[in-house]
């Protein structure tokens, strides 16, 4: 059995370090592509079968593939699937996408560009772990790319033999418990994870006595609440959002509870913060979202905790209250970590752009941040149980994935999840124009240089696509294009319901599409011929990211399939970035170096500093949270997986 709970670290980790490198050394792109060549020659050759025929050596030759895809009878029903394909989707995959199977397959996290086909892709590897016999998850980045996915490849799984389905919020746990008796389910992260806690509940309440609410909430108790049939291959599209992004940030099943007197003790802390001073009573890490009290402004909370119910006038409950209010006030900003919706909190994720409807935060803060923005308090709730991404896809007995931007990551997906990467070439060059960074020392400026750069580019008929960090940037964005006289459309947490009609349209003529991190991942923006003729899409990144990945992400809408493209990056010296993982005395240089073009490759440098530092900091906290989950597990006996 694999052992979840093991970590390498110091010289252990080292070695083991180094023993990833040789083994990411063995898989070879070389003798890749001539397998993947193999297996494209038996699908050409396959091509003059009559359908009987070729239905019946599918049946014939998929039973030994069971046991092992590493040989001619494995690749020869690979190059079989490849002609089904072709035959019920009109696409005959191609050597590169060959190649990406056979790594995924191989239990190989593989670099493949955006727009290189990577739903082909991770079919025909489904179709050979669907043949194993164990359950495949395909994990995708949302719920609408979960269900397209699966419909749209269910004519290839049927003609194969394998049956397929989607698991999507909102589905009804008998729809659940059916799906997953599929060969292949397609769904997300959240919604697997969420699935296997159900499950777990469902287990414990099956082996002990429990209150009556908790049978209510597992469905009935018993084996009749659980909907999963193991964790056997999961592979995982934009893995490094899902395994690295995402991977620090637990799931966590909650009781709805009832506590007014916290509610009270809420707006009793928040109305104390606003009496403190910044820099006397308190001070404010941005970066890790935490406060230290002075010994002032512990003396002043001392005075005022009569004002607390009774039970939280102590003063370690006290502080921790007055704590969350001035996080809610400084690290939680509208239109940025949230919006409010029909009158209450939606969190947004800030990876991806996107409404995390009916998620909270604890201890106290999502009724801080509600009264920051006057509103009725909600009942706060209470965790029942939680587990981190990092844990959960390491209890996969085959774990792979595919992503358009590994690079960086891959001793973390390593040392994580024991799982290699290799790159896939692209089938044809990239034509992508990546013109010199522009550095403004205001946000004023910047936003000044980005109108003016979609100006230019769009008055010449291209395409136009603006990254957006925050929902706010990207409204008051749109309101200056407004003003301007440039129609845009926006595509944010608000407007989010016509997402890939949006980003579909958003390669017409003349087209300006403002996008925040959601930027229709999975959903290909169509290069109106006329406009791939003057240049195909520009893209313009407006911040950089404390990820350069996610930058590249955005860069990877472009030059797609050896289309033209071109991409721009416009930052200022104001940006977040700047704000939480910059030095302050280095401010006042920067400001002097950009009144000079000549000098503003030295802002530049400092500004993929600034990233590399933020980059390793998330690096070790994931890390950090994980020796840490591990040991936890490990220490509760009671705990199960």
């Amino acid at each position: 059995m694999k052992d979840i709970y093991k970590f390498h670290t110091g010289v252990d980790g080292l070695f083991y370090g180094l023993y990833g490198w040789y083994k990411r050394s063995k898989f070879s792109t070389t003798r890749l592509r001539q397998d993947a060549t193999t297996v494209h020659g038996f699908s050409l050759a396959a091509a003059e079968l009559p359908d009987g025929e070729l239905a019946g050596e599918i049946r014939k030759h998929r039973r030994p593939s069971r046991n092992d895809v590493e040989n001619v009878s494995g690749y020869y029903v690979m190059g079989l699937s490849c002609e089904i394909c072709f035959r019920v989707l009109g696409i005959r995959p191609y050597v590169e996408q060959i190649m990406g199977a056979l790594a995924i397959n191989r239990g190989v996290a593989i670099q493949m560009q955006t727009g290189e086909g990577k739903t082909i892709t991770a079919a025909i590897a489904a179709v050979s772990a669907g043949w194993s016999g164990g359950p495949c998850h395909v994990v995708t980045s949302n719920d609408y790319l979960a269900k397209r996915d699966a419909e749209s490849m269910l004519p290839l799984y049927e003609r194969c033999g394998l049956s397929v389905a989607f698991v999507i919020s909102g589905m009804e746990p008998p729809e659940r418990r059916a799906a997953y008796t599929r060969d292949i389910v397609y769904s997300t992260s959240k919604e697997l994870l969420a699935d296997y806690l159900r499950d777990r509940m469902s287990e414990d309440a099956e082996s002990a006595v429990t209150s009556e609410g908790i049978r209510t909430l597992v469905s009935g108790g018993g084996a009749s609440g659980k909907v999963m049939r193991g964790l056997h291959t999961a592979i995982i599209d934009e893995a490094d959002s899902v395994l690295i992004d995402e991977a620090t940030v637990p799931l966590i099943i909650a009781i709805p509870g009832s506590s007014p007197l916290l509610n009270e003790a809420v707006r009793t802390a928040f109305s104390i913060s606003e009496q403190l001073v910044l820099g006397q009573d308190y001070y404010v890490n941005q970066q890790a979202k935490y406060v230290t009290i002075t010994t002032a402004g512990n003396e002043v909370i001392e005075t005022t905790a009569h004002r607390f119910p009774a039970a939280w006038r102590n003063n370690d409950r006290s502080s921790y209250l007055i704590k969350q209010a001035i996080i809610a006030r400084y690290c939680y900003h509208r239109d940025v970590h949230y919006v409010v919706d029909q009158e209450k909190i939606v969190i947004v994720d800030e990876k991806t752009g996107r409404m995390m409807d009916g998620r909270s935060w604890s201890g106290g803060l999502h009724q801080a941040v509600e009264v920051k923005e006057c509103l009725e308090n909600s009942d706060p709730t209470h965790a029942h149980i939680k587990m981190s991404f990092q844990m959960f896809f390491r209890l996969y007995d085959n774990l792979s994935g595919m992503s358009g931007t590994l690079q960086n990551v891959e001793k973390e997906l390593w040392s994580v999840y024991n799982l290699p990467v290799i790159k896939i070439p692209t089938h044809a060059p990239k034509k992508l124009i990546s013109y010199p960074e522009v550095v403004r020392r205001s946000s004023e400026e910047k936003w000044d240089a980005v109108i003016k750069d979609i100006l230019h580019h769009s008055a010449k008929g291209r395409a136009v696509l603006v990254g957006i960090r925050s929902v706010r940037d990207s409204e008051a964005l749109y309101a200056r294009l407004l003003a301007s006289g440039i129609s845009s459309t926006v595509l944010n947490a608000l407007r989010h319901e016509e997402e890939a009609r949006i980003i579909a349209d958003a390669g017409r003529w003349g087209q300006v599409t403002i996008a925040t991190n959601m930027a229709g991942r999975g959903t290909d923006i169509v290069v109106n011929p006329k406009v791939r003729a003057v240049g195909g899409l520009h893209v313009i990144a407006t911040e950089r990211h404390e990820s350069r990945r996610v930058d590249m992400q955005l860069f990877g809408r472009t030059a797609r399939q050896g289309d033209p493209g071109s991409a721009q990056m416009i930052v200022s010296l104001e940006d977040e970035l700047m704000k939480i993982f910059s030095p302050s005395f280095a401010a006042p240089i920067l400001k002097i170096l950009t009144c000079a073009d000549k000098y503003t490759y030295m802002a530049v440098w400092w500004f993929i500093a600034v990233q590399y530092f933020a980059e390793r900091s998330i690096s070790q906290l994931r890390k950090k949270l994980l020796q840490q989950d591990l040991a936890l597990s490990k220490a509760l006996s009671f705990t199960k997986y």
